[in-house]
């Protein structure tokens, strides 16, 4: 069983620490280096709706990964590059507060947050208001990243996921280092201060899944087409 992940991607880090820490026995490689598909995907939402793949949605996560700058009563909200999930996650909120989605470069968004405007980052680049949370007041929280599988048993991933959920927990600072290390986009003393605040929260929860389709296939509709 091959398993695929962006290792830049906060969805992969329970896995990379599960197998680093835990001693998991899987076979992981970095979707933003290989081309090859892995029988088990994890990606976010939007990315894994554009792959065009035959699989099922085994699980979903909900992770803490973005943060909001400046004034939420602005009209303008800047975030990072068109079809990134920071994007897509940008334009689903517009859609519920009626803003305008301008397209920028990390540190023209933090200026302009700087300046009275609003805008969505990651938090490895500058940590601000949950925007997990928000969404959450809003009524449109819901998974932006799942597990996508051919695979007819998946309970051992789901497993091993977990596993890396708990560690990152109970050993933080160890799995900053792991996730840094292997990502080779975070470094060591930022992901160490942010590590804890992703909480990632793996469901298998039908309808909680189905509110995740339901939401970003208004901003991408291809996430329609994806299969539970």
């Amino acid at each position: 069983m091959i398993i695929t992940a962006p290792y830049a991607g906060p969805v992969s880090f329970p896995l990379l620490v599960g197998k680093e820490l835990g001693k998991i026995d899987i076979d992981l490689r970095n979707s933003c280096k290989t081309s090859i598909i892995g029988d088990v995907i994890l990606d976010s939402i939007t990315n894994i709706a554009s792959l065009g793949l035959d699989y099922k949605i085994v699980a979903a996560v909900y992770i803490d990964m973005y943060s909001i700058l400046g004034d939420k009563n602005s009209k303008k909200l800047f975030t990072l590059r068109a079809g990134t999930l920071a994007d897509m996650n940008a334009r689903l909120y517009a859609l519920y507060t009626g803003k305008e989605v301008i397209n920028t470069d990390s540190r023209t968004a933090i200026e302009m947050a700087q300046k009275g405007y609003m805008a969505i980052v990651g938090n490895e680049i500058k940590l601000g208001e949950s925007l997990e949370d928000e969404f959450k007041a809003l009524g449109i929280l819901s998974p932006s990243c799942i597990i996508y599988s051919h695979l007819d048993n998946n309970k051992n991933i789901l497993d091993y996921y977990n596993k890396g959920i708990s560690l990152i927990s109970s050993m933080p600072k160890e799995s900053a280092y792991v996730i840094s290390s292997y990502s080779e986009y975070y470094q060591f003393d930022i992901m160490k201060e942010i590590v804890s605040r992703y909480n990632h929260r793996l469901t298998e929860n039908k309808n909680e899944i189905k509110k995740s389709l339901e939401l970003y296939s208004k901003v991408f509709p291809p996430v329609a087409t994806l299969s539970l």
